[in-house]
């Protein structure tokens, strides 16, 4: 797969989604099925040392990757760098907001309640969708005809629409499959499912040569 980055800096925000989508699975892991990982990872100090010191590489591989495409945009296309890079940011912050929800509401004394969990978690893919899919027709909306041509050119047969969405078509086939039968197994894989598809549009970027990676 090496020989085919050409723009290691969509790469690194690949990887920072990528990295974050499994804290977050971890995360569900431990509370989801506490008879393998016991109850006290999620309120332990070295676990949390882990968590913050990838939350800061994470945010700098966003930063790494975003950063040239700004300044070198212009127009409406610098809107959509912008838009792009807080999106991006906002997805990897996300471990840290959990944090400060847990210190707010005293979880790391008072184990949150499944209710509370689960609320949550359907935040999180509230988020995820507003990111993912409401913020990219917005930047359709706002981009000229030509752009727009563009941008829908690579989905124009069905099997393209499975390879840029598989993740999300698996991740409402496991939430469907957990709400009907009550389960709690399958919700470890909705984290990593989200950020995978989140890391789809950098990974196919990193595929296509740019300037702006020339100084890296």
């Amino acid at each position: 797969m090496m020989e085919r980055i050409r723009d290691s800096r969509a790469f690194m925000g690949a990887l920072g989604m990528l990295i974050v989508g499994a804290i977050l699975a971890l995360m569900v892991a431990f509370y989801m099925l506490p008879d393998i990982f016991g109850t006290g990872l999620l309120t332990a100090r070295w676990w949390w040392e882990i968590v913050l010191n990838l939350q800061i590489l994470c945010l700098a591989f966003m930063w790494f990757c975003h950063h040239e495409r700004i300044l070198q945009a212009e127009g409406r296309w610098r809107w959509r760098a912008i838009g792009n890079f807080l999106v991006g940011v906002i997805s990897v912050s996300y471990p840290i907001g959990l944090l400060l929800i847990s210190a707010w509401f005293d979880w790391f004394r008072h184990a949150p309640s499944e209710r509370s969990v689960m609320i949550v978690m359907f935040g999180g893919i509230g988020l995820w969708i507003i990111g993912a899919f409401v913020m990219p027709i917005v930047h359709w909306l706002v981009l000229g005809p030509e752009a727009r041509r563009d941008a829908l050119q690579p989905l124009g047969a069905p099997r393209h629409w499975l390879k840029a969405f598989w993740p999300t078509f698996l991740l409402l086939v496991v939430l469907a499959c957990e709400l009907a039968r009550d389960g709690r197994t399958g919700y470890v894989a909705v984290p990593i499912l989200m950020y995978i598809q989140g890391a789809l549009p950098y990974l196919r970027k990193a595929g296509h040569a740019s300037p702006r990676d020339a100084d890296i």
